[in-house]
C-alpha cells in the first residue's frame, strides 16, 4: 500500500497543479468580468472586446486542460485586464480634476460674492 502511494505522489501533485491553475483561472475570469460590468460605462469598447477575447481564450484551454495553454491565456487576460484598471484611473483622474477645477470656479464665485458685499458695506458707511 505504501508503494502505491508512493508510485501515485507524481500523478497526484499533477493533478493538484492543475486544479490549483484552473481554479486561479476561474477566479480570474470571475473577478475581470465583474469588473466589466461594474465599470462598463467607463471603459473603452476596444478595450472590452480584447478582455473578452482573453476570457474566451481562457475558457478554451482550461476546457482542454493543458497546463501551458492555461497559463499563457491566463497571462494575456491578466496583461488586457489591466487595461481596465487604466481606463478606469484615468477617467478617475479626469472626474476628480473636473470636480477640482468646478469647486475652484465656485470658491473663485464666492470670494467675488464676498468682496462685492464688502465693497458694498464700505461705500454705504461712506455715504452715512
Amino acid at each position: 500500500m505504501v508503494n502505491e502511494a508512493e508510485a501515485n505522489k507524481s500523478k497526484d501533485e499533477e493533478a493538484r497543479k492543475m486544479i490549483d491553475l484552473k481554479n486561479e483561472a476561474d477566479q480570474f475570469i470571475y473577478n475581470t468580468e465583474k469588473q466589466l460590468v461594474e465599470h462598463s460605462a467607463r471603459i473603452p469598447q476596444n478595450v472590452k472586446d480584447d478582455v473578452k477575447k482573453d476570457i474566451s481564450a481562457l475558457n478554451e484551454a482550461v476546457v482542454s486542460e493543458d497546463a501551458e495553454k492555461i497559463t499563457e491565456s491566463l497571462e494575456r487576460l491578466k496583461n488586457s485586464s489591466m487595461e481596465i484598471g487604466k481606463a478606469i484611473y484615468s477617467q478617475g483622474n479626469d472626474e476628480s480634476n473636473e470636480q477640482a477645477e468646478e469647486s475652484t470656479q465656485s470658491e473663485d464665485a464666492e470670494k467675488k460674492d464676498e468682496e462685492k458685499t464688502e465693497e458694498e458695506k464700505t461705500e454705504e458707511e461712506k455715504k452715512e
